[in-house]
């Protein structure tokens, strides 16, 4: 089987809920694991049986459906490996099937071909953003952006040199925070409050950044800075429990209350307007890698992108978390950044080869999925997008954070030259 088509398909988070109850993407994973060490064994019979299991638990995920059909092909029943397939390249999955072994039997069934047809459209490049800014230096390790209405002006963070840059309606680069200073950790996602005047930023001790003390691994927190004079005003640090925590992203509510997601716990953060600590405004077993987040205009709902999940919806009242149903032809998993254009979600999505940014389209009452667009696909520029925000209709996202190229020492591993961090320009 091609293992690497399934895996390359979604690239998942490995951080595991504490919840003891039954849960389908766990659950789902185990059943993928045993797949595989039968697979190995060459025991097909229950390859099938423990692939059925997997893709039932998680039936838009490409690893467990690529594997399906990898299983029902050595098991003899190549029309339902070839709709495995096809529900597989319907998501917008890639795959070289001609080369894969395991699927020789269906070298010579017509359907292969029409399959291969919508795989390879899937990879063609979907160009159409322009180029709004590039950064001259190369190991930034760019992941957040933010945008001062006010000022016409960008904040780009570094992961590595623990800084964050700004870039004025002139395209003038200077250093807004200089690395390190204010004991700044890497700077993840970021929002500025027009209001206020002020840039808040997800912070979070991580080894791609220089000076990284591996006592400080799990460490994050918020840090909000003044727009005019660059002064640090305040920070807001999750407490060490012994858990590793790691904001990625934060929201703004109008009224200055600020949330921030936790990658690496079930819990999203509350910086209450005015107050002087973060608070965990909930938990859930549902966050089981919580990235980017957005309010409702009404303020009463947050969409949050779930990396192994998918998207749910956040009653800010109840505090009640639900996973939104999807429909069969659309993938919303492996979402970085998310936000909300005209009652449709946009989400930057990383963990889907090749990276896309797509358009969801909620039911009327907010709580489906009912259908998804492709926007852009495998921009020539991209080397791992991440974050971005709107400005006017307008997304400009983060195109090369080139997080694959560094390694867990904060240093680049190959020889290649580093690209030109570039921030695209996307009219929605």
């Amino acid at each position: 089987m091609q293992l690497r088509a399934s895996l390359a398909a979604l690239v998942l988070l490995s951080h595991v809920c504490a919840a003891a109850q039954t849960d389908p993407v766990l659950d789902s994973r185990r059943a993928y694991q045993e797949a595989i060490r039968a697979y190995e064994a060459h025991d097909y019979p229950a390859f099938l049986t423990r692939a059925k299991q997997a893709e039932r638990l998680r039936p838009a995920h490409g690893g467990v459906i690529y594997t399906l059909a990898c299983a029902y092909a050595l098991t003899g029943d190549t029309a339902a490996a070839l709709a495995m397939l096809n529900r597989y390249a319907t998501l917008g999955y890639v795959a070289d099937v001609e080369a894969d072994s395991d699927l020789a039997a269906l070298r010579r069934t017509p359907g292969l071909q029409q399959v291969r047809q919508k795989l390879e459209r899937n990879q063609a490049p979907l160009v159409r953003s322009a180029v709004a800014f590039t950064l001259p230096e190369t190991d930034l390790l760019t992941e957040g952006i933010a945008y001062d209405p006010r000022e016409k002006a960008f904040y780009v963070g570094s992961v590595h040199h623990r800084k964050i840059l700004r870039v004025g309606r002139t395209g003038r680069v200077s250093e807004f925070v200089t690395e390190g200073r204010d004991s700044l950790w890497s700077p993840l996602g970021m929002k500025v409050d027009p209001v206020r005047r002020v840039l808040w930023v997800a912070v979070a001790a991580l080894p791609q950044m220089s000076g990284f003390v591996r006592s400080d691994d799990g460490r994050t927190g918020l840090f909000r800075y003044d727009l005019g004079s660059g002064r640090l005003t305040g920070r807001f640090l999750v407490r060490p429990d012994g858990v590793g925590h790691a904001l990625g992203d934060v929201t703004i509510s109008r009224s200055g209350d600020v949330y921030a997601s936790d990658s690496r716990s079930p819990a999203i953060y509350l910086v209450r307007a005015g107050g002087d600590s973060v608070e965990r405004f909930l938990t859930s077993p549902l966050l089981l890698s919580a990235q980017g987040m957005v309010l409702t205009p009404d303020e009463r709902t947050m969409y949050l992108a779930d990396y192994s999940r998918g998207i749910l919806r956040i009653d800010l009242t109840s505090r009640v978390v639900t996973l939104l149903p999807t429909s069969d032809s659309v993938l919303a998993l492996g979402i970085d950044g998310l936000y909300l254009v005209a009652g449709r979600l946009i989400g930057i999505q990383n963990g889907v080869a090749p990276h896309r940014v797509v358009r969801l389209t909620l039911s009327p009452s907010g709580d489906s999925i009912r259908a998804g667009e492709v926007l852009e696909r495998a921009h020539p520029r991209y080397a791992e997008p991440t974050l971005g925000v709107v400005v006017d209709h307008d997304l400009f996202y983060v195109a090369n954070s080139q997080w694959e190229r560094f390694g867990e020492d904060g240093h680049v591993a190959d020889s290649s030259p580093l690209l030109p961090p570039t921030v695209l320009r996307l009219r929605l």
